[in-house]
């Protein structure tokens, strides 16, 4: 077989590692990105409406349906909450 030597040249854009510079100097960028940089930790309140549509006294269970409403991921404060609405069905076992 046969055998090559291959010389190659890399030329980079910068001789040393260079950060990209922050949007937050201290003054400005810091309105836009107060959000980001100050997390909180809410907790909101929702709300849950359960109707028992069956039951089964024999087996001692019980069926129906369910709404919940509550809002959704801040993402810690920095987003506006949406609001969340879940419907189902439910089933348990009393014991």
């Amino acid at each position: 077989g046969y055998s090559y030597v291959f010389f190659f040249k890399q030329k980079t854009a910068y001789d040393m590692a260079v950060a990209l510079p922050g949007l937050q100097s201290g003054e400005e960028g810091d309105d836009a990105l107060f959000g980001e940089n100050n997390k909180t930790f809410d907790v909101t309140n929702g709300r849950i409406e359960m109707e028992v549509n069956k039951v089964n006294a024999d087996d001692s269970e019980i069926g129906g349906v369910f709404v919940a409403t509550q809002l959704g991921d801040t993402d810690m404060g920095s987003k506006v909450p949406k609001k969340i609405l879940t419907k189902g069905i439910f089933y348990a076992k009393v014991e």
